[in-house]
């Protein structure tokens, strides 16, 4: 027992300075976390501090609450459908906003507000699936209007709850930082199974062709079958591991907290290539690397160095932002590159395939403008 405990600690301890790290010398008076990030379209939503803001092109779509209120803090990446946003509080709330002009069209208490919504949210099935810091998985009807939602099931896993979960084929597959992967009915909240897994995942599993990715603080990248939950370690890197693998046809990258960047060939896990430390020291890759095409790959570090590389492990463009970045990058339809660094002033920063700046977008809110 005592073996665990320090172990809980030791987790809970690396967590701990991994947040501190991209949330050091921010102004963001009172929280421990750094912005979410999502698009659809041409939009991108961005969950930042007592804001969600859906922007399009540099401009303000709309806001969320339209002046600032302290009493809510926004920070998992929102989920979207054809007439919806979900965002989760860090008191432990879900709010549903209509789509079109960001107004509330339903909220809930997921328990205890000690709690936080770290995770982003899925939808399934009509359903949204929302994961509180505290254990706690709900899942609510979509088919809102004005009201406080009733949960269809609620169940209480036994570890933390950071990370995104994964739907396949009616289950839930969802990662706790007590270093399980917890399989739930996605109908009923069922617990199917627990399985142990080597360390706690920190980023979005990935799922592709009936198998799911992850990378953990155990210094591996595993792969699971999702037909069978046989289970193997494709890498092993250097260092702890935060951000989520990358596939990219037969080759997967991952990036480590060491700042060192990886590619596996995923038939026989043969690494194909590694680089230096690519970060200044002391710093490493928080945001998971983002695909620009078939062959050319996307990165930023925590000080905010923006690079690309190519599959042969080729460096293709570099650019300084010099901004505190954890957020993973999202790429909306007409190829921008759209950054979220940690800000007092919600600013959000595109750029060109080619690294050229596309557009800036600094929050100015009802209450600011006048």
């Amino acid at each position: 027992m005592k073996q665990n405990k320090i172990l809980t600690f030791t987790l809970l301890l690396l967590c701990v300075i991994a947040v501190s790290a991209c949330t050091n010398g921010s102004a963001l008076t009172g929280n421990s976390s750094w912005p979410g990030l999502a698009s659809e379209g041409s939009i991108v939503y961005a969950a930042n501090g007592s804001f969600v803001e859906a922007v399009q092109d540099g401009q303000k779509v709309w806001s969320y609450p339209e002046t600032a209120n302290n009493k809510l803090s926004f920070f998992a990446a929102p989920a979207v459908d054809e007439t919806h946003v979900y965002a989760g509080t860090y008191t432990n709330q879900i709010h549903i906003l209509n789509k079109e002009d960001g107004t509330l069209a339903a909220s809930a208490e997921v328990g205890n507000n000690k709690n936080k919504i770290i995770a982003s949210p899925i939808l399934d099935e009509g359903n949204v699936i929302v994961l509180s810091s505290g254990g706690m998985v709900s899942s609510y009807p979509t088919t809102v209007s004005g009201e406080t939602l009733t949960p269809n099931w609620q169940v209480t896993l036994s570890g933390e709850l950071w990370v995104k979960p994964v739907c396949y084929d009616g289950t839930l597959y969802i990662a706790s930082m007590d270093k399980k992967m917890n399989l739930l009915d996605a109908a009923t909240g069922e617990v199917k199974q627990t399985i142990d897994i080597s360390g706690a995942i920190m980023s979005d599993p990935v799922l592709s062709d009936g198998k799911l990715y992850f990378s953990t603080l155990a210094k591996e990248v595993e792969e699971m079958d999702l037909a069978t939950l046989e289970r193997r370690v494709m890498l092993t890197t250097d260092g702890e591991i935060w951000a989520s693998p990358l596939l990219m046809g037969d080759k997967l990258i991952a990036a480590d907290m060491n700042g060192i960047v990886y590619c596996v060939d995923t038939a026989s896990d043969e690494v194909l290539w590694k680089t230096e430390k690519l970060t200044a020291e002391k710093f490493g890759f928080i945001a998971s690397p983002v695909a620009l095409d078939e062959a050319t790959f996307f990165l930023v570090d925590e000080t905010g160095e923006i690079m690309t590389y190519d599959l042969e492990g080729k460096s293709v463009g570099q650019r300084t932002l010099s901004q505190t970045v954890c957020t993973t990058p999202v790429i909306p339809e007409n190829g921008s590159l759209v950054l979220l660094p940690v800000s007092t002033d919600g600013q959000i920063k595109a750029y060109t395939p080619d690294l050229k700046e596309d557009w800036v977008y600094t929050r100015t809110t009802e209450k600011e403008s006048k």
